[in-house]
């Protein structure tokens, strides 16, 4: 760091269906702190600024932030002036979109990107610039292959273990056991899941349960995230063929929550859109979401992201748990 100069800092803020992070990174790429609150989308609004003033709290701690650049995943009303109140100038605010951050954070300017966190998406970027892009419909009419689509799946089928032979499943004892309830069905089925008492962060925390039971050797939960898989490979060889891009070697891009912690998942989903395109170059997003929107605040305050700030996050970020992405350890 040049003497005398004061570095300057960077907020990402991913907020999403069950969680919102937040990492603060200085422009050398050292990762100075990562927070976590509740869900920002779906909720009433004052407990969406509740998550994520909690998130940026804890990303903040003690740094002597006096002069901040911020990107966000959410609409940011009155976030300047809250920050303002603790005695940090925001200098600028961007609103970012998922789709830049899966881009950014695999190090790619074009290729298929393949989103799967509390929803789903796809999107195609050409190197001459057209971006078409389907899915992110939310829940009940959309999120295919999404953990909340998966959650969704794995209450059902504990619902329905009872029915018949076929239908039994160890997601019967683990389902309930992971929501705190004695009786699935009265906890679950009609006002609670219509009126939205059973929240879409509560469906989606039920996808990690549903690969463990598929790993364990469950029949019914290995079948969830296998047609799960399909219907989020479906959406992306729509597009691959409407695009006409099959063939041509793009690199495929799988990012977000459900991809990068299972490699279970990411295995299933790869081969069945590799089937289609063997010439796709399958890679996981080595960074979280939030981080990438820290880079696009860099890049916005016309901060270059060189190679060696990359590597320098990449080092930094390890000293925080929830870097982690499972999938490309698995790989390691």
């Amino acid at each position: 760091m040049r003497t005398g100069y004061r570095l300057r800092y960077f907020l990402g803020i991913d907020g999403g269906g069950s969680k919102c992070d937040a990492v603060l990174l200085d422009e050398e790429g050292t990762v100075l702190g990562w927070g976590r609150g509740g869900a920002t989308n779906y909720r009433p609004r004052e407990d969406c600024a509740a998550s994520v003033c909690q998130a940026v709290t804890a990303a903040v701690g003690e740094t002597p932030v006096r002069e901040l650049w911020v990107a966000h995943t959410w609409m940011a009303q009155g976030l300047r002036e809250w920050l303002g109140r603790a005695g940090i100038a925001v200098q600028g605010t961007l609103r970012v979109q998922e789709w830049e951050i899966a881009y950014l954070t695999a190090g790619r300017t074009w290729g298929v990107a393949v989103h799967a966190g509390t929803g789903s998406w796809v999107q195609i970027r050409t190197p001459d610039g057209l971006r078409p892009r389907i899915g992110g419909m939310g829940p009940f009419v959309g999120d295919e292959g999404s953990g909340w689509d998966i959650g969704f799946r794995g209450i059902k089928a504990a619902l329905r273990s009872g029915w018949a032979k076929k239908t039994r499943t160890s997601l019967a004892r683990a389902v309930p056991q992971a929501m705190g309830v004695v009786n699935l069905l009265e906890a679950v089925v009609g006002h609670p899941i219509t009126s939205g008492k059973i929240t879409r962060a509560q469906i989606a925390a039920i996808a990690p349960v549903v690969f463990r039971e598929a790993l364990a050797g469950d029949a019914v939960a290995m079948q969830i995230v296998d047609d799960a898989a399909s219907s989020l490979a479906e959406m992306c060889i729509l597009l691959l063929d409407d695009t006409e891009v099959v063939g041509q070697g793009y690199p495929l891009i799988g990012a977000a929550g459900v991809i990068q912690n299972s490699p279970l998942y990411w295995g299933l989903l790869k081969g069945k859109i590799l089937s289609h395109d063997p010439t796709l170059v399958p890679e996981v997003a080595p960074f979280k979401m939030a981080v990438g929107a820290a880079m696009l605040a860099m890049k916005g305050a016309g901060a270059p992201v060189t190679e060696d700030v990359r590597s320098r996050i990449m080092q930094t970020q390890a000293a925080f748990p929830l870097s982690v992405v499972p999938t490309l350890q698995s790989q390691d």
